[in-house]
């Protein structure tokens, strides 16, 4: 019995590996004209300010967001405050707006048990142009895996996030990206995942 269940596994597991490329989804709305040398600053939300949280992700953010042009300069001289917000959640739950009229159905079907429980990490970027204060563009990035652990996926969701700022053209795109060398190690600072494709999503 042991070896039979050894050889079904076999090739599910070498299947499994043959297509363990990571992934981000991204969404956007609004406008982000491409920048050249604008200032922005980091605006916590009230639950940040509140709790007095550090950005696990600023250093990544900072960087990425330079390499395209936006400055971290004086704050008297923001052109836009850039708000942050993370989460993760179990991907068989399911967050709606409004009331579940007819039932709410999990996200996804059931999943296979032995590989772990599956998470969604998301990576929310608004644009709240200065000096009125009204939001003009917001980037989503979402990535799906098997680790309660979202700080692994920060520097994935920093990567889809900013891989083709604006993302001009469609509202849905997907990203695919290549693990940094250091991913994994415990004794050192997160790196960037290397964007290997953007594509836009077709919805129809």
């Amino acid at each position: 019995m042991k070896t039979l269940l050894s050889i079904c596994l076999l090739p599910m597991l070498v299947a499994l590996a043959g297509c363990a490329g990571v992934t981000t989804d991204v969404a956007a709305t609004g406008a982000l004209p491409a920048a050249s040398a604008v200032n922005y600053r980091f605006a916590p939300t009230p639950a940040q300010a509140e709790a007095g949280e550090i950005l696990p992700y600023q250093a990544l953010l900072s960087e990425g967001l330079a390499q395209r042009g936006f400055n971290a300069g004086a704050p008297e001289a923001a052109r836009y405050l850039v708000s942050v917000a993370w989460a993760t959640r179990p991907a068989d739950v399911k967050v709606i707006d409004g009331d579940c009229g007819a039932g709410c159905a999990p996200a996804e079907g059931p999943s296979l048990p032995w590989f772990g429980r599956p998470y969604l990490h998301t990576l929310t970027l608004r644009f709240f142009a200065l000096p009125d204060g009204g939001e003009v563009y917001k980037v989503s990035a979402v990535k799906r895996d098997r680790n309660a652990d979202a700080r692994e996926a920060v520097p994935y969701l920093v990567a889809g996030a900013l891989a083709r700022l604006p993302y001009a053209g469609s509202p849905q795109w997907r990203v695919k990206l290549k693990s940094p060398a250091n991913a994994g190690a415990a004794d050192h600072a997160p790196g960037m995942p290397e964007v290997l494709s953007v594509s836009p999503v077709d919805k129809q």
